[in-house]
């Protein structure tokens, strides 16, 4: 598989089909994986990058004390489309639609279409109309990173598991998927810091022209519904759709309705 160093961190990632860039980018405690179904798909007419984003995956471990995670996140995003040359389309789950925004905002230039998928961009909860909505989700962050600063990293993410997927996911989920979200614990510690860090609102969304799908599950939390809507409001070209039936983790649970609408967007901007 093909890897690229950006600063002083290596990604790997997929790389399959010709034509147009497409990126996508998978949640926290994920893998390029995620989009194998979708990447296949696209693969067809597009030129598509999966990577695993830093501290996943086959990608290189995430440093606590590298500075500012998220922009180095976005650094390796860039450091991909440069292999491309060309304008991309960039597609984002959870913490990778947070990422994808943080590119965005950064390089609005070079991109076609965006896709956000709830995207937990905590940063964006700020003033006393949004304090509910900033309260619930950070107390989900803080019991995460608690539990795991006191050496219980289990009870961390058993908490912010069922909060997405609903009491007893963590529970049922398949043992070696288990193993992989623990051992990658240390790295979700870093984002949920990061997902907080008004540094990442520096830049103006109305520096974002590129048309934009805001999709999320029809059965989502609270605070990303919160979130979406004020992109919805903030984004010059912006259209919001739903999964019915489904939650935050819709790009699993329902894979082929998530890509159908990615598919669909994406084409409809391809020119």
């Amino acid at each position: 598989m093909p890897r690229i160093i950006s600063g002083q961190f290596t990604t790997a990632y997929d790389d399959t089909g010709a034509g147009a860039p497409v990126i996508l980018l998978h949640c926290s405690s994920s893998a390029r994986s995620q989009w194998r179904e979708l990447g296949e798909t696209l693969a067809a007419d597009f030129h598509v990058m999966a990577p695993d984003l830093l501290g996943y995956g086959d990608s290189g471990k995430w440093r606590g004390d590298a500075g500012d995670l998220i922009r180095a996140e976005a650094a390796a995003v860039r450091a991909l489309l440069a292999t491309a040359n060309a304008p991309l389309h960039l597609v984002g789950h959870s913490y990778g639609a947070a990422t994808a925004l943080r590119f965005a905002s950064q390089y609005p230039g070079v991109l076609k279409s965006l896709t956000l998928i709830e995207p937990v961009s905590g940063w964006l909860l700020t003033g006393n109309e949004h304090r509910d909505a900033y309260t619930e989700l950070k107390s989900v962050a803080d019991g995460f990173r608690g539990a795991f600063r006191a050496g219980d990293a289990e009870t961390g993410v058993r908490q912010y598991v069922d909060y997405w997927s609903g009491p007893g996911a963590w529970d049922a989920m398949a043992k070696g998927l288990r193993t992989y979200v623990l051992a990658t614990a240390e790295k979700t510690h870093h984002e949920f810091a990061a997902l907080f860090d008004p540094v990442n609102a520096a830049a103006s969304l109305d520096r974002i022209q590129a048309p934009v799908l805001l999709l999320h599950g029809a059965e989502t939390r609270a605070p990303t519904l919160r979130i979406l809507k004020i992109l919805e409001a903030g984004l010059s070209n912006a259209r919001m759709a739903a999964i019915p039936g489904a939650g935050h983790m819709s790009p699993i649970t329902h894979r082929k309705l998530v890509n159908a609408e990615i598919v669909r967007h994406i084409k409809a901007h391809a020119d």
